[in-house]
């Protein structure tokens, strides 16, 4: 793990508008090489928020580097980064008194819910155009973007079960119906996305699909199946279906579909 990649999350000149507070990242660093465990590493990285005058304003800029890290550091980091964010959620809550009331954030919370969080991360990596640059790349950019576009399927999908940050099921749905109930699908980025949901949360699909699950992303029209809003066994078995003949095309989808038929 580069120490160069903690320096330049600094804020330049000390003015944190444009970067992390150099104790957020010394604390992420410390934590990430196991010399901190994740509640001290939440508590020192915690302090400088904490300690500012609008800590609600201040809030999105830890936000972001937890969100860069989760998106930037070698893959091995996620988990513990996902303990991390846990643990930051759990801090008790600080004392808003002697705050003025314009100051504080919604509801008087700063870690309970991680208020903002789910929607910075939206803000930043929920991309409307992802499939026209795909489309347009080939060769090592089109590696990258598949890399990133998988890495955020395990970024979500641990945060949902992990119930963090907001980030509701229904992007999961979305994910795998968009992969598998759509001949437009781009296979060598949407079945190891649909994976990742399928490895990750597996279980938490089952059970709403054994409790008939509504959900918005379900009842997108798509073209190989009319599914409606619920989830239901028979869409689960319509996957499955559908990953042992998506195995007949390229390596890559072949691969992540073996994969995914290994949890369902």
């Amino acid at each position: 793990m580069s120490a160069k990649w903690f320096f330049n999350k600094l804020a330049p000149d000390g003015y944190t508008e444009d970067g992390c507070h150099p104790d957020e990242a010394e604390a992420l660093k410390k934590y990430l090489g196991q010399e901190m465990v994740a509640e001290e590493a939440a508590q020192a990285m915690s302090q400088p928020i904490a300690n500012a005058s609008n800590p609600g304003e201040d809030l999105p800029r830890l936000w972001d580097l937890l969100i860069d890290a989760l998106i930037e550091l070698p893959p091995k980091e996620i988990e513990p980064l996902i303990t991390l964010v846990k643990a930051i959620e759990d801090l008790p809550e600080l004392d808003m008194a002697g705050i003025e009331e314009s100051k504080r954030p919604a509801h008087d919370k700063l870690w309970r819910g991680l208020p903002g969080f789910g929607h910075l991360y939206a803000d930043i990596h929920q991309s409307t155009d992802w499939q026209v640059k795909a489309l347009n790349a080939d060769g090592t950019e089109r590696s990258r973007l598949r890399e990133y576009h998988v890495r955020k399927a395990e970024i979500e999908a641990r945060l949902t079960v992990a119930e963090l940050a907001s980030i509701p099921i229904d992007w999961g749905y979305e994910t795998v119906a968009d992969a598998l109930e759509s001949s437009d699908a781009l296979l060598d980025f949407q079945v190891p996305a649909a994976a990742q949901w399928l490895e990750i949360a597996g279980a938490r699909f089952r059970e709403g699909a054994a409790e008939g699950e509504e959900s918005w992303a379900l009842d997108r029209r798509r073209d190989l199946r009319e599914g409606g809003k619920t989830m239901t066994a028979q869409r689960y078995s319509y996957w499955r279906k559908r990953l042992e003949e998506v195995q007949v095309h390229s390596e890559v989808a072949l691969q992540a579909a073996k994969r995914a038929l290994q949890f369902m």
